[in-house]
């Protein structure tokens, strides 16, 4: 059996663990429903970096990496809509498509998927050169695709989820807390439908010079400035329509809670189980605001993810700041991620 290299998580005793480089063997097709995929592209995600810190699960002796696009290489017999060479992206978080959620048409939620199927932290991702996934995880791509873009289509479509549960309208002001990589894509999302105000809260000075450069039309370091009263004076004392949180703490929920207009919708996004916030109830019912979770995204989101890249609606170059072979991802792409200097960091297995 032949081997290839991949990053592997190893658990430790303690929360978190170690990545490593390694020789692993070939994996191959075992299953009817199966494919081979050839990985052409693999984004580094905050989440590889959690894992590794202990702030989120992944099973022990696992290829990290699930944001991936590559070439299809070989198909089990039942698969019948794949041929070799078709270009394809993985959607990691593997749905049964019978639980209550799933027949409800919230398949994010699935219940299968809740007890750890993610491929690339619960089962074998894209740090490889080639992943075996079953055919109702890949999404076929249009031939034209460049697939170093398209390695961006997974956490595309999360923005283009919390998009589009936040209902923006041509007549809000947008208010993104945080500039992170994620951050930054929702931002690029939002961009493209027109609205009146932008604005970017972000204490790295890095990161809020890149909200600049995609479009935002403020930016605000909390560490320096008045957010509360920088957004009113901004909004002309309108404050905030619509908020996404791609922080998810404490104080950045209760920030948030601060400038909300009547009518607005805060959108929850940013994950951190150890978070709690105090709120008036009041609050939200004497001004009907909204609170909304916004978790990953549909099967559709998807679809409206591989369009924006397929015709170049997004500026991919924008928000790749490098593209490293495998071998460097350790030593240089999660530097890069822990300096905080990036927004998207592409290996090239």
């Amino acid at each position: 059996m032949g081997k290839m290299l991949a990053a592997v998580f190893h658990k430790s005793n303690k929360l978190g663990g170690d990545i490593k480089l390694e020789e692993v063997d070939l994996p191959y097709v075992t299953k009817s429903n199966q494919v081979l995929v050839e990985i052409k592209a693999c984004g580094i995600c905050g989440t590889d970096l959690k894992i590794i810190e202990g702030g989120h699960p992944a099973n022990d002796n696992t290829i990290l990496g699930h944001e991936f696009a590559g070439i299809v290489r070989e198909v089990g017999e039942s698969v019948q809509d794949l041929e070799i060479g078709d270009k394809v992206v993985a959607d990691p978080n593997e749905k049964c498509g019978y639980c209550i959620n799933c027949r409800r048409g919230l398949s994010n939620l699935c219940e299968y998927m809740a007890s750890g199927t993610t491929f690339g932290i619960f089962q074998d991702g894209g740090f490889a050169k080639y992943c075996v996934l079953p055919r109702s995880s890949l999404f076929k791509l249009p031939k034209k695709i460049d697939l170093i873009a398209a390695s961006l289509i997974e956490p595309l479509s999360c923005a283009v989820h919390c998009h589009n549960i936040a209902n923006v309208k041509e007549s809000d002001n947008v208010v993104i807390i945080g500039a992170g990589p994620m951050g930054l894509i929702i931002e690029s999302v939002i961009r493209k439908h027109p609205i009146k105000r932008l604005i970017s809260i972000e204490i790295d000075e890095w990161r809020g010079q890149k909200a600049l450069d995609l479009g935002a039309d403020l930016l605000i370091n909390p560490d320096t400035s008045n957010v509360q009263k920088e957004i009113m004076k901004f909004t002309n004392n309108e404050g905030a329509d619509v908020i996404i949180d791609a922080v998810g703490i404490s104080k950045t929920f209760e920030m948030a809670t601060n400038f909300w207009a009547p009518g607005a919708r805060l959108i929850c996004f940013g994950q951190d189980n150890r978070a709690e916030a105090k709120i008036k109830p009041n609050d939200i019912v004497r001004y009907q605001r909204q609170i909304l979770g916004s978790y990953i995204g549909y099967a559709e989101d998807f679809l409206d993810a591989i369009e924006l890249v397929a015709n170049k609606a997004i500026d991919i170059d924008k928000l790749i700041t490098e593209v490293i072979p495998l071998e460097k991802l350790i030593l240089t792409g999660f530097k890069l991620m822990k300096e905080r200097k990036c927004v998207k960091i592409i290996a090239l297995p």
